[in-house]
């Protein structure tokens, strides 16, 4: 068993606990809607169930309870679910929240897919891997949902400033999906990505949408970091800015494979 990144591990994980964080989590970038339907066409199988783990405040689950049977939103962060349940959508009949590891929470498969938003790399792969396989329907898959930001002109400047304020020092950028496939969890079935949405975010938005990462946490920063970190940044960005707003384009993208 070859072991998982320090950098990947619990110490950070447990940051989207943070107050701060969960403060912050609705201004990170969205998914855009075609996301959604692409998750919805991988359901092939029955029953129309979704396993969504490390769901947050269920930025996915919420956006898939219309389009399926049930979704079962499993994450360890109580406030994520408490912030979860407040949204739209949060206390949808077919939304079923379950607070936990998702490496030892009780479960109600089949799953048709599970669905994972830019939250697998916390987990630990050699449970939960086998764990997918077991719940999961015969023609199911596991998904990995992320969306990003196309390069913008300060992109540079950006990555220098979350490299230099990271509480995080040791992370390195890793490919989850190719690593899980190394490592004999994973198989790879597809990929896409959606077309580039427009997307507009004040600057005090973006500013406090890093925040709701774990490396850059308000709670582990300390204010003095934090604050030095947003001046910086809006001196950055404030060129670029309409009045007081950014504009850029995001994409998603969703990937799929058998565990």
């Amino acid at each position: 068993m070859i072991p998982k990144p320090h950098y990947l591990g619990p110490e950070f994980s447990s940051r989207f606990q943070d107050r701060s964080v969960v403060e912050a989590y609705h201004l990170r970038v969205p998914y855009p809607d075609e996301v959604f339907a692409i998750l919805a066409d991988l359901i092939t199988d029955e029953p129309h169930t979704v396993l969504d783990v490390g769901s947050g405040p269920g930025n996915i689950a919420r956006s898939l309870v219309n389009l399926v049977d049930r979704v079962d939103a499993v994450d360890i962060s109580l406030p994520m679910i408490e912030k979860g349940r407040s949204l739209p959508d949060g206390n949808h009949p077919n939304l079923n929240w379950i607070h936990g590891r998702v490496e030892d929470v009780d479960l109600h498969p089949p799953y048709a897919l599970v669905t994972a938003g830019q939250s697998l790399h916390w987990m630990d792969w050699d449970i939960v891997f086998p764990r997918f396989h077991a719940v999961l329907t015969p023609k199911g898959y596991v998904t990995a949902v992320n969306a990003n930001a196309l390069p913008t002109p300060w992109s540079e400047e950006l990555s220098k400033l979350i490299k230099r304020y990271s509480t995080n020092p040791y992370y390195q950028p890793i490919d989850l999906m190719k690593e899980l496939e190394t490592r004999g969890l994973y198989q790879h079935q597809g990929e896409k990505q959606t077309a580039p949405v427009p997307f507009t975010q004040s600057i005090d938005g973006y500013l406090e949408s890093f925040h709701a990462m774990s490396s850059l946490s308000r709670d582990h920063m300390g204010e003095e970091m934090a604050s030095a970190f947003d001046e910086q940044l809006r001196n950055v960005v404030s060129s670029f800015a309409k009045g007081e707003l950014l504009e850029f384009q995001i994409v998603g993208s969703v990937t799929w494979g058998r565990p």
